[in-house]
Order: C-alpha cells, then structure tokens, then sequence
C-alpha cells in the first residue's frame, strides 16, 4: 500500500447546465480555478449517459451509452494529473424511470438534462497518475 497525508485547501461548487458533458465541464472547472487535485461529488439529471465495465482479462473498459432520462444518483471520483493535464476520474449509480439502478466508470458523452450539482474539494497536493502496463491504465502514484 502507498499513502500520503494531504489536507483540503478548498472547495468549488458549480452549476452544470442542460446539454454540458459532465467530463468536459470538470476539465473547464479544474482549469479555470487551477486546481491542484481533490475529490468530485455530483447530483443530478442526465438525458445520455455512458457507463464503463473495466475488463481485467482483457484490460479494456467496455462502455455502453444509455439515451433517456435518468437521475444522477450519486457520482463521485477524483482529479489527478497524466503529463500535466488533469485526469478525472469518475464512478456513478444511475436511477432509471423503472427505478432499477446501473453503475460503474463515468466516460463520454454524459450529458446534463437539467442540472449538475458539484463539490469539488480541492487537495493541498497535486496528485498524479502514472501509466501501469500490467493493468493498462493510469493509476495513482503517490510517491
């Protein structure tokens, strides 16, 4: 196990609005307020959303968009950097009109229908991701 010992410097919150990719509004969010690194918290309501199943014997994440209502239950991740550019990464449970529940890795395009409340607690320390061949992501590097 790798750890390290950070505190939260501060915190962002941000409105997204109908049609704004959640994934494309983060980046402009963490850019805009340059934010070190931090955890992401999110509500709301989605009219495209697409989830990711990561696949450990192939190492490939395979997607699946869904175009309809659903609720943003609860979507939560972090913020990181890969050569300098932020990485977010992100996780959510989905409510559907049925009231059944699907989840997993939050990609593109995710798309707002109504609203998108975030959190955003920034780090006082820049956390960064470091390619890992044996799983064939990025992971955190917290040397």
């Amino acid at each position: 196990m790798n750890s390290i010992e950070t505190s939260t410097k501060r915190v962002i919150v941000a409105k997204l609005q109908p049609e704004e990719d959640i994934i494309d509004s983060l980046i402009e969010i963490v850019k805009k307020y340059d934010i070190k690194s931090g955890l992401i918290n999110i509500i709301g309501a989605l009219k495209k959303v697409t989830i990711g199943y990561f696949n450990t014997k192939k190492k490939i994440y395979n997607f699946k968009t869904f175009e309809e209502d659903v609720e943003l239950l609860s979507c939560m991740g972090n913020i990181a950097y890969q050569d300098e550019e932020p990485i977010i990464h992100l996780h959510t449970i989905i409510g559907k009109e049925d009231y059944s529940l699907i989840g997993g890795h939050l990609g593109q395009p995710s798309i707002i229908s109504i609203t998108g409340e975030v959190y955003i607690y920034e780090t006082s320390t820049k956390i960064k991701r470091l390619y890992n061949n044996q799983f064939n992501v990025s992971l955190l590097n917290l040397k």
